[in-house]
């Protein structure tokens, strides 16, 4: 199939080569969870930051666990322990890869994929 209006173009998104990375704190990989996501929903994930997702989900609830104490049967979470928390992450390892958080709290992998396509006769679905 070709579609003209695509050549030169450049198309961006995450990089989801995750091979067999391991969340450390869940032990899922890609193919464990997606297989469940299937076996729930039927269908793969819509979106592509589903891996980003995952991971920071737990990475914050890591850090919740960690700066929360029960104060006579309440539950109090530690705000500034949490921030804490995160701002010491360094090389945690998610689906996504290794992550470290910064000075401003932003965690992640700075992976992405970027395809070039110079010739719109060569796009096929």
């Amino acid at each position: 199939m070709a579609i003209p209006e695509t050549e030169g173009m450049y198309f961006s998104g995450p990089d989801i080569r995750y091979g067999s990375n391991a969340n450390q704190s869940t032990g899922q990989t890609a193919d464990g969870f997606l297989a469940a996501y299937n076996d729930e929903w039927g269908e793969d994930p819509a979106a592509p930051f589903w891996a980003h997702s995952y991971d920071a989900t737990t990475l914050l609830l890591d850090a919740i666990a960690a700066a929360s104490y029960d104060d006579g049967g309440t539950l109090v979470i530690d705000r500034a322990g949490v921030r804490e928390y995160l701002a010491g992450v360094t090389d945690y390892a998610g689906i996504i890869g290794l992550m470290s958080c910064d000075a401003f709290g932003d965690c992640g992998s700075q992976k992405i994929t970027v395809i070039g396509h110079p010739d719109p006769r060569d796009f096929g679905f």
